[in-house]
C-alpha cells in the first residue's frame, strides 16, 4: 500500500494531519528537507514527525522520506493521460468515456508489466509447479478474478482450491499440507482475516505467493514471493477498480501462461482434449472461430 493510501486510511492527530497534508502538497520538494525543517514548516515538532513515521511503519523520518520520494517518482511517471480513479466526468459523451476507460486499461497493462521482476515471477511459477496442492484466498472482485484463473488451470488438468474469506478460510489450516502453495490476492494487503490466515499457514510451512500493491503492508510480511499490482488507485474514492482489477487479471494470466510454458506440448494436448470433452456444444459459423 502506498504511503498516500495509508494516510487515507489511518487515524491521525491534528498535528500529524498537518504534516501529512504538507507532504502530499509539496511532494518531491521535501527531498532536501531535514526533519527539523519539516517540523518548522508544519508548526509541529520533530517528535510529532517521528510519531507519524512510526504510525506508517517506519523507524524514522529518513526511512519515510526515502520511500515517499520513490512513490512520488512512480506516481509521476505513470498514468500520464488519465486519472484511473475518475477517468471520466459528468457531461462526457459516451465516446469519450469509452476512450478514457480504454486508456486506463492500456496504461495499467504497461505499468503492470514494468513492475514484474524476472526472479520473483520465476520463483512464483516454480512454487506452483512444485506444489502438492494449490490454494487461492481472496474476497470480493479479487475472488472472482481468481475463479477465472482456476478455470484456465482446470483446462490443463491443474486444480486450484478457491477460498472465500467469509467463513471458508476457517477450515483452510486443516487441509493445507507442508509444501502446498497458497496465493493471496489483496490490493491493500491490510485485510485482517487474510493476514491472520497467512501468518497461520506460514507457520505450517506452506509456500505463499502474495499479489498486492506497492509499498509496505502486513500481508506481504508472510510472502515467499510478491507480485505487484499497478498501484495508482485510491482505496475508496473512485468510480470503480478499473486499474487494480485489470492488473490482477494480467498477473494471473501471466502466471498461468508461464506455468503452461513449462510443459508446453503436453499442456497443448491437455487443453485441447479437456476442452473437447467439456465444451461439446460450442460451435460457430464464423470461419475464424471454427476448429479443424
Amino acid at each position: 500500500m502506498l504511503i498516500e493510501q495509508k494516510l487515507e486510511q489511518i487515524k491521525l492527530s491534528s498535528s500529524q494531519k498537518s504534516i501529512a497534508q504538507f507532504l502530499l502538497r509539496k511532494r518531491s520538494l521535501i527531498k532536501d528537507m531535514t526533519i527539523l525543517e519539516l517540523a518548522q514548516e508544519t508548526y509541529t515538532s520533530t517528535a510529532t514527525v517521528i510519531r507519524l513515521a512510526k504510525k506508517l511503519g517506519y523507524h524514522g523520518y529518513d526511512d519515510l522520506k526515502k520511500d515517499f520520494l520513490k512513490e512520488i517518482e512512480y506516481i509521476d511517471t505513470h498514468f500520464h493521460h488519465v486519472d484511473p480513479n475518475f477517468p471520466f466526468h459528468q457531461g462526457d459523451n459516451i465516446q469519450r468515456i469509452a476512450h478514457q476507460v480504454t486508456c486506463v486499461a492500456t496504461e495499467t497493462l504497461a505499468d503492470t508489466c514494468s513492475l514484474i521482476e524476472h526472479d520473483a515471477l520465476q520463483k512464483a511459477v516454480f512454487m506452483l509447479k512444485n506444489a502438492k496442492n494449490i490454494h487461492l484466498c481472496a474476497i470480493s472482485y479479487c475472488l472472482m478474478l481468481g475463479q477465472i484463473f482456476k478455470m484456465d488451470m482446470l483446462r490443463i488438468g491443474t486444480n486450484i482450491n478457491i477460498y472465500d474469506i467469509s467463513g471458508d478460510e476457517l477450515f483452510l489450516p486443516a487441509v493445507v499440507l507442508p509444501g502446498d502453495c497458497v496465493i493471496f490476492i489483496s490490493y491493500s494487503g491490510q485485510i485482517d482475516k487474510l493476514c491472520v490466515l497467512a501468518e497461520t499457514l506460514k507457520k505450517m510451512d506452506a509456500k505463499i505467493i502474495v499479489i498486492s500493491s506497492l509499498g509496505q503492508n502486513e500481508l506481504k510480511q508472510y510472502a515467499d514471493v510478491t507480485l505487484h499490482i499497478s498501484t495508482r488507485e485510491k482505496l475508496y474514492s473512485k468510480i470503480k477498480g478499473y486499474s487494480n482489477e485489470m492488473s490482477i487479471l494480467l498477473i494471473l494470466d501471466i502466471l498461468y501462461s508461464c506455468y503452461y510454458a513449462l510443459n508446453y506440448d503436453d499442456n497443448n494436448e491437455k487443453r485441447k482434449a479437456i476442452s473437447k470433452v467439456s465444451e461439446l456444444n460450442r460451435f460457430s459459423t464464423l470461419a475464424v472461430m471454427k476448429e479443424e
